[in-house]
């Protein structure tokens, strides 16, 4: 968020309808077909994640509203999670593979970091499911 922003529902509600608009406007401009592959695959997995997330609060309000538990939908959040980690995973190592991520890369060290994180967590969930 920046700085100007305040996080109020009526702030959320006015950039959606702006991104909404924003992306009805670049359709017809995506019909030309002069777009680099890569930035088109990252753009749809970026359009992916939000439209489950969106889904998800949808569902949570709703669930709200209608006096259900709402974290009844945090599992398959979890799953959609999990599902796009592994294929960012995937993706960066295709980018390692290519050497268009390489030791100069902005962000690495921090992604290392929180890969070897990750890793420990997951060694010692296996670990302990074998049990």
């Amino acid at each position: 968020m920046s700085a100007g922003d305040t996080g109020a529902p009526d702030n959320v509600t006015q950039r959606l309808e702006a991104m909404a608009a924003e992306l009805k406007a670049l359709e017809p401009l995506m019909r030309t077909g002069d777009i680099d592959a890569r930035v088109l695959r990252e753009f749809r997995d970026a359009v992916d994640f939000i439209r489950t997330t969106a889904w998800a609060v949808e569902q949570f309000i709703a669930l709200r509203k209608g006096h259900h538990d709402p974290y009844s939908v945090m599992p398959m959040l979890a799953m959609e999670r999990v599902r796009r980690g592994t294929q960012l995973a995937h993706d960066l190592s295709l980018d390692l593979d290519s050497t268009e991520v390489s030791f100069e890369t902005p962000g690495l060290e921090g992604l290392f970091g929180a890969v070897r994180g990750l890793h420990e967590k997951l060694e010692h969930l296996f670990h302990q499911d074998r049990r």
